[in-house]
């Protein structure tokens, strides 16, 4: 593949990655006993455009693959076959080998002879019916065809007249004409005009019918042949005329072109609708540090002019206010790229359950939810591993085989629930099975046995299931290929520490297990508001924030096992100091401070108490592992308005150093005595 084609080959990969998606959502619900015509017409129209493509580009080992899948769908779009459980587990096994085999394509790498036989065989087994044999596809650089059109061409040129015609039925048959029209792209100068005498009315238009048609002129070295073979697929579906003009020379063709790109009205190029564009994630890096410094700038001017210079001058404060609202919407639009839907992580698992059922010989069932939920880039690219590992110790030890769960009044088929939403500042994954659930018992004694605690260690159910994450350690009995090493949990903890994240389990026996991985939506910029303890400056992440109190002396009490309570509106949250907390100096008097009401990651609330609230700012967020060991309750920093660290705080982690610390009541007591006395 060279020259113009090879732009054609990346963009044929990216879509394939699509059409693969889609065949696994469609198999999967008609698997689980979907039964909407769309689920199979989705399926055929995907594999079509698979194999499609993979003509065009010569792929050959591909298409006869993709020709057995379609044919068996095209059978059970037309309800010539039943669509049954087992046809669509031997399709989606077939998707499994038709992705590798275009991977393969794509890396130029060779498969072993033989390589897709078996899932060929199992297909056209559970079919029940003959599959005719495929057109062999020649490469497009074989001898006779020039591939090249794009300029590395030494042969005659040719200018083609092309009348394309749908027939009203192409569409519903799965076929394209844009994915033609960018074909002719790739051999040539395409100049596009598009008819639309066949259009009707909006009231009357049918979005299934093929209502446009197509006048084309081609300039290309390419052979009539190949000119010809881009509409193969479309034979018997369009009216279809190929007319060979005129014969130009290399010397004729640089003029021509030139004429194109000066707007010369006879040889026009078609206009491109560029839909995406790939940019290197470490450009985009530098755009936000770039952002992020200006704001920071803006900042310290904004500081440095004081009220007197914008009474005298209130265009200054104007544009300065301009200024700020361009600077927020330049960061929201680079963070808006840097965003992308955890769906490409998750659409890889369906795969991983399906070999993970064939390998434990049980009946397993994955649940996707929150595909859509989005997150910054380089948390999604480090996510794969932690949640594969997670799903292959659900597969492997949470989920019972098919004997014990009929034994124990289940269903045969388990199931894996993969899930991710947005709560507050965070996202949070969470990984569940129907299964077992965890054996205290059984992990507390494999770690006495491994020496990781002794005989007579108290542990919570907590401090047994951080046991899992233990490098090495293993409740499986033996080795094999999916556990027994005690390698993957320990690797799920770090990856997501080492992202700012934290790892929960919760488990009930009989009921199944819990594994949620908490992460920040972003590692580069967050909304927050600076407040000030004692002489020291933290920022709180807006999302986090539900109001703000400065008068609210008269609504604190105290509970038993709760200590400080501030009653909001019936409800009693927790009163933390963050001078406590951290053990720094501050007032915080109850007459003289702020009681900032937060949520925390569970839904619950508490009160963080701050001498003062200096104001709102966008920042730009330094990690403090990444020079410092990580420090609890601190999710990272960055440089404030006045050239300062603010420290950001981390409400969930605060809450629980407020339950695991036992924060001087006497020292409450001394503030509320000395506060009331002054009111008195």
């Amino acid at each position: 593949m060279k020259g113009g084609l090879e732009k054609f080959k990346t963009m044929f990969l990216d879509e394939c990655e699509e059409h693969v998606r889609t065949l696994e959502e469609s198999l999967t619900a008609l698997k689980g006993g979907a039964r909407g015509q769309d689920w199979i017409d989705n399926a055929f129209r995907a594999v079509h455009s698979i194999k499609g493509g993979a003509g065009m580009l010569g792929f050959a080992r591909i298409v006869p693959f993709a020709h057995t899948l379609e044919t068996v769908l095209d059978a059970a779009r037309l309800k010539r076959i039943p669509v049954t459980g087992s046809l669509a587990s031997a399709a989606l096994r077939a998707v499994d080998c038709l992705s590798d085999l275009v991977n393969a394509a794509g890396k130029g790498v060779e498969l072993p002879a033989g390589f897709e036989s078996a899932q060929s065989a199992a297909l056209v087994s559970s079919a029940g019916i003959a599959i005719p044999s495929a057109i062999a596809i020649a490469p497009p650089d074989a001898a006779g065809e020039t591939a090249d059109a794009s300029g590395g061409n030494t042969g005659p040129h040719r200018l083609f007249e092309i009348t394309f015609l749908p027939h009203v039925g192409l569409l519903r048959r799965a076929n394209d004409p844009l994915f033609i029209l960018r074909q002719l792209m790739e051999l040539g100068e395409l100049k596009v005009e598009t008819d639309l005498a066949g259009l009707p009315p909006l009231a009357e238009l049918v979005p299934t019918d093929s209502c446009l048609a197509w006048k084309l002129e081609l300039l290309t070295a390419a052979s009539e042949k190949t000119v010809a073979s881009v509409f193969e697929f479309v034979e018997g579906d369009c009216t279809l005329s190929i007319a060979a003009k005129d014969i130009l020379t290399e010397a004729d063709v640089a003029p021509a072109v030139a004429g194109a790109d000066q707007g010369n009205p006879d040889f026009a190029l078609p206009d491109t609708v560029v839909s995406s564009i790939r940019v290197d994630l470490e450009r985009i890096d530098r755009l936000v540090n770039l952002s992020g410094e200006i704001a920071i700038s803006q900042a310290l001017v904004a500081q440095l002019i004081d009220q007197s210079l914008f009474n005298s001058n209130p265009r200054l404060f104007q544009e300065i206010s301009q200024l700020l609202t361009h600077t927020q919407n330049l960061q929201d639009s680079v963070m808006a790229i840097r965003a992308q839907p955890v769906r490409a992580i998750f659409e890889r698992m369906p795969r991983l359950v399906r070999e993970l059922s064939d390998a434990t010989g049980k009946s397993i069932l994955l649940r996707l939810s929150g595909e859509a939920t989005e997150i910054d880039k380089t948390v999604i690219e480090q996510l794969g591993d932690p949640i594969m590992h997670m799903i292959r110790n659900a597969a492997d030890h949470g989920i019972e085989s098919r004997d014990e769960r009929i034994a124990a009044g289940k269903p045969e088929e388990g199931i894996i629930s993969l899930s991710a939403e947005q709560r507050g500042s965070r996202i949070v994954i969470e990984v569940g099975d129907d299964g077992r659930g965890i054996d205290c018992d059984k992990v507390r004694q494999r770690a006495i046995e491994k020496n990781l605690i002794s005989r007579d260690a108290v542990l919570s159910s907590d401090e047994i299931y951080n046991l899992i994450f233990v490098p090495g350690f293993t409740t499986t009995d033996g080795v094999t290929d999916i556990s027994g090493r005690g390698v993957g949990m320990d690797v799920v903890k770090r990856n997501i520490q080492r992202l700012g994240g934290r790892v929960g389990i919760a488990s009930e026996p009989g009921r199944g297990s819990k594994m949620t991985l908490t992460l920040p939506l972003t590692l580069a910029v967050l909304e927050g508001m600076v407040v000030r303890s004692g002489f020291e400056s933290y920022v709180i992440p807006i999302s986090s924030i539900l109001e703000c109190r400065t008068s609210w002396g008269k609504d604190v009490g105290t509970l038993p096992g709760l200590g400080p309570v501030l009653n909001v509106r019936g409800q009693h949250l927790r009163l933390l100091h963050l001078s406590d907390i951290f053990n720094t100096t501050g007032i915080e008097t109850l007459t003289h401070s702020v009681a900032i009401v937060t949520e925390i990651e569970n839904g619950s609330q508490i009160a963080l108490v701050v001498d003062e609230i200096i104001g709102q700012q966008q920042v730009v967020v330094k990690s403090l592992a990444d020079n410092c060991a990580a420090v609890t309750g601190i999710a990272g920093a960055t440089i404030l308005g006045d050239g300062r660290v603010g420290l950001i705080l981390d409400p969930t982690e605060i809450a629980g150093i407020g339950s695991e610390k036992i924060v001087s009541s006497r020292r409450f007591m001394a503030r509320e005595f000395e506060a009331r006395r002054n009111v008195a």
